[in-house]
């Protein structure tokens, strides 16, 4: 006799896996942003060394344009600041996801008497 599952594990599951790939998702971003920052850090790190004189070119769409070494710094700067203020809010909603999806494995655990090897990761 094949049991069926009761309709609220089968909900619990259904936004166990949302959110588990919402989580999974919300982590890549985080991901990308991370390394948009570091990209942005090298690429400051390099400019300091350099005269402000210096003449350096920028891309801007299809096309290269001539800038001033203080203007792209500039420019890098707020660039770093608005990543950084994402970042911030990704890593919260990251751990905000992180805590409800081990709260739902943990409450599918006890519903199905903590014998769901596949729940929880």
């Amino acid at each position: 006799m094949v049991e069926r599952v009761p309709p609220e594990v089968e909900a619990k599951y259904t936004k166990y896996v949302k959110l588990r790939d919402t989580l999974a998702a919300v982590t890549q971003e985080r991901v990308t942003l991370e390394g948009a920052l570091s990209e942005i850090d090298d690429v400051m790190e390099k400019l300091d060394r350099l005269s402000s004189d210096v003449e350096l070119y920028k891309i801007v769409g299809y096309v290269m344009v001539k800038s001033t070494r203080d203007d792209i710094v500039n420019e890098l700067k707020n660039r770093k600041e608005d990543l950084e203020l994402r970042l911030k809010a990704i890593k919260s909603q990251e751990e905000y996801l992180k805590r409800e999806v081990d709260r739902l494995a943990g409450e599918l655990r006890a519903l199905l008497g903590g014998t769901s090897a596949g729940v929880g990761g």
